[in-house]
């Protein structure tokens, strides 16, 4: 409790130096950062109210009050309420008491409860709670380093052993039925639906898996990963079935050089922005006459969430951090061909920067 008392004091100082009076989270990796509570969001309000002054309230169902308790102990006070009651007029209540009225909302709280309590609170303005929360998840401290390296190890598993079920015939959802099975033996959960993309549908980054049979002469993209105690993994490689051809080699080879160049930049940089950095990876691959063909960021934070703060993109200026994790990976996407990606999850230490995810990036032609 230490830990999440320590986070809930930090919040609580950030906001007594901004305008904001109390933080509302709902059941969400936010609540889980602060709290170390995971439930399942539904239509019942699951509400953390912490205030810039005193203590925090949690507002649950009657369902979750004995896990809340376990969980909770002395960190807040639990006030539960039953399915026939309108727990917006508890919230309004609780609310109403704090001095000031500028709330800064979990951004992914569902709309419906963010819209009855405005309506209960006509007067206390809403606003977006990521000011507070993203700058406190992105600084992780050695224990989530610790937590998202073991995920990225599962990760590096997994993919050494689909790697020798990659073979020509396999439906790519096939494939994706492996890669689960392979992850539900390590990992507590994958951190998101596992994209198997072969051929020219290696040319859509988010490809959806169907029924297309891998052939000879593809490029294989596989991204996937685990779920470790909350924290995420993403790795991404491309194989090749058979030989590559010349085209296949010169892509493959760009794309690796402007992964490795990318993490250079940081080794002799840890400051650089995530525009800095996206411009590093993105300068390689348009020497090599491809620039076009890289689609989107370099890469995204992770943590709690496979997607959060930082995001390594055109725009954004602020400068990486100690306990920053994000990942490097860059794409060249060749529509009606091929596409090939390498994703690797890097984070920066007080040592430097450090890749977490290790699988080889040497082209693999099976």
């Amino acid at each position: 409790m230490d830990l999440h008392m320590g986070r809930i004091a930090k919040v609580q100082e950030m906001m007594r130096s901004t305008a904001y009076d109390a933080l509302l989270l709902g059941p969400t990796p936010n609540m889980f950062y602060f709290t170390a509570l995971q439930t399942s969001p539904d239509e019942r309000l699951q509400l953390l109210i912490i205030p810039a002054e005193g203590s925090p309230v949690a507002l649950l169902p009657e369902m979750y009050l004995e896990k809340a308790r376990s969980v909770l102990g002395e960190l807040f006070r639990i006030e539960s309420w039953s399915d026939e009651t309108d727990p917006f007029k508890l919230a309004e209540a609780h609310i109403s008491a704090i001095k000031g009225k500028c709330l800064a909302v979990d951004n992914t709280i569902r709309a419906d409860h963010l819209i009855s309590m405005m309506k209960v609170l006509p007067a206390a303005k809403f606003d977006s709670a990521g000011p507070l929360t993203e700058v406190l998840r992105a600084r992780k401290d050695e224990e989530e380093i610790r937590l998202l390296h073991e995920a990225a190890k599962m990760a590096d598993a997994v993919m050494a052993r689909v790697q020798g079920q990659v073979k020509p015939g396999l439906r790519e959802r096939d494939l994706v039925a492996i890669i689960e099975a392979e992850y539900k033996k390590v990992a507590d959960d994958l951190s998101f639906k596992p994209i198997v993309a072969s051929g020219p549908n290696a040319a859509q980054p988010h490809h959806s898996p169907g029924d297309r049979l891998l052939e000879a002469g593809d490029f294989v993209i596989i991204d996937c990963g685990a779920i470790h105690k909350g924290y995420c993994s993403d790795i991404t490689r491309t194989f090749c079935l058979g030989r590559a051809t010349d085209q296949m080699k010169d892509v493959y080879r760009a794309v690796k050089e402007a992964n490795a160049a990318a993490f250079r930049a940081l080794e002799t940089n840890s400051s650089l922005s995530g525009a800095e950095l996206d411009a590093v990876a993105r300068r390689v691959i348009s020497d090599a006459g491809y620039g076009p063909n890289f689609i989107h960021r370099l890469g995204h934070g992770i943590g709690l969430e496979v997607h959060e703060a930082p995001y390594l993109v055109e725009g954004n200026d602020l400068p990486l951090h100690q306990g920053a994790a994000f990942t490097i990976e860059p794409g060249i996407y060749l529509s009606g061909q091929f596409g090939v990606r390498i994703e690797d999850v890097a984070v920066i230490t007080e040592d430097g920067p450090r890749f977490l995810t290790a699988f080889s990036r040497d082209l693999v032609e099976l």
